[in-house]
């Protein structure tokens, strides 16, 4: 805890985000995001899914030609540069002799307030994964080629009235008229899921739907449990992983460390607001202010930088 200390507050936000993306990508999590929402692997156990995501070891070399991470900057000249937090492809086995390959990115979105909506950003996101594959799944000459992509987007800090809610969005075909029907592996390319989760949920309530995938998200994105509560929650749902739990370890530290950072920067805040109180209430200075509010030398060297100007 001492080492966080030294760390400065953005930059342990950013570790902390890191931490988050690092546990959802385990293939463990991985896995059980595809068990539940890809289509395409239905028929799959969550143990086959996770063998195709781990690979297999060789010597002293792990061979996985089923499964490949993509890189999370994809820059397409006149589109601009998109960031994804996790982004792969991953190819399923059929029940037939085939497989299929889909490209799947997750995003963990921790502020729920943007001014934009988030499907909207999910559509953006989903339509550059389709057209990044140009030149490689797919070109003009044949268009069949193209991969499904799936966008998952995870809101750990929605409403209580949003928890455990799971919109999903995809191409639908319409028969304005007639009745013809499209082949539906032709235009089901692509598929946004958005996952709304309430830090305010307990762990000992278990969602109607989806349980075995909301709850262990839900527990270590939470960031008002601790390591503690943490483990029993990924434990009951059977992860049980030491390299995992250790990054859950750290994450939950420096979540405490950047709880604390908030409550001082509470304290400051208020202290501030008392301190100008009362200088405008009687007219007196700034040490006397201070004197009246008995505030310690500590606290003092705290607010000054905030009436020097």
């Amino acid at each position: 805890m001492q080492q966080l200390n030294l760390i400065t507050s953005s930059n342990k936000t950013i570790m902390y985000d890191q931490y988050c993306k690092m546990l959802i990508g385990h293939p463990y999590m991985i896995a059980r995001i595809i068990s539940c929402f890809v289509e395409e692997a239905k028929h799959l156990s969550l143990d086959e899914i996770k063998k195709l995501i781990k690979g297999v070891r060789i010597g002293d070399k792990i061979v996985n030609p089923h499964f490949h991470l993509m890189d999370k900057e994809a820059f397409i000249k006149d589109e601009g540069l998109m960031c994804y937090d996790i982004y792969f492809y991953i190819d399923l086995p059929q029940i037939v002799q085939s497989t299929k390959r889909v490209y799947i990115n997750i995003e963990i979105q921790n502020n729920p307030y943007t001014k934009y909506y988030l499907v909207t950003r999910s559509i953006a996101y989903s339509s550059r994964m389709i057209s990044s594959q140009w030149g490689r799944e797919y070109d003009s000459e044949n268009y069949d080629g193209m991969k499904k992509v799936y966008s998952f987007w995870i809101m750990p800090q929605a409403t209580k009235s949003k928890d455990g809610c799971i919109n999903q969005l995809k191409i639908a075909e319409n028969h304005l008229s007639g009745n013809y029907e499209e082949k539906i592996e032709s235009y089901d390319k692509e598929e946004q899921l958005m996952i709304y989760l309430s830090k305010g949920h307990s762990p000992n309530n278990k969602y109607e739907s989806y349980d075995e995938i909301l709850m262990p998200i839900g527990a270590l994105l939470n960031n008002t449990l601790n390591y503690q509560e943490k483990n029993e929650v990924i434990k009951e749902y059977g992860l049980d992983d030491e390299e995992f739990k250790e990054r859950m370890r750290d994450m939950c530290n420096l979540g405490e460390a950047l709880e604390l950072e908030a409550r001082q920067e509470e304290s400051k805040r208020k202290d501030v607001e008392h301190v100008r109180n009362i200088i405008d209430e009687f007219h007196c200075s700034l040490e006397k202010a201070m004197d009246i509010l008995k505030l310690t030398e500590k606290e003092r060297q705290e607010i000054m930088p905030y009436f020097q100007a």
